[in-house]
């Protein structure tokens, strides 16, 4: 039983914790060489742009280095890998492991 309440308590304290550990350098305005703006706002939605309409829309999650994404647009769901750098935020295109969006940041 001990076993059972100590599994369960590093579980929750462990998911609580991924949940709070949203990288708030993340938040702001980011535009990528395609000329799509990414919004990404400190509730956890989103914008992907362009000069001409919306492309993509909905919420995130950070988990362990991941983005979960739920578009609103789409009704999609899935998990990106993301790197996050100073002034550069590279993001890995879904359904591909080959292919991804290299942002720069341009305002927060």
């Amino acid at each position: 039983m001990n076993y059972l309440y100590l599994s369960l308590t590093l579980f929750l304290n462990t998911f609580s914790y991924s949940d709070n550990n949203n990288p708030s350098e993340i938040y702001g305005y980011w535009l990528n060489n395609d000329s799509e703006i990414l919004l990404i706002q400190t509730n956890n939605t989103f914008t992907r742009s362009d000069k001409f309409s919306v492309l993509a829309e909905g919420e995130v999650q950070f988990i362990d280095n991941k983005i979960l994404v739920y578009r609103s647009d789409t009704n999609e769901e899935y998990i990106l890998e993301y790197y996050l750098g100073n002034e550069t935020l590279v993001v890995m295109k879904p359904n591909s492991q080959q292919e991804a969006w290299l942002f720069s940041r341009i305002g927060n």
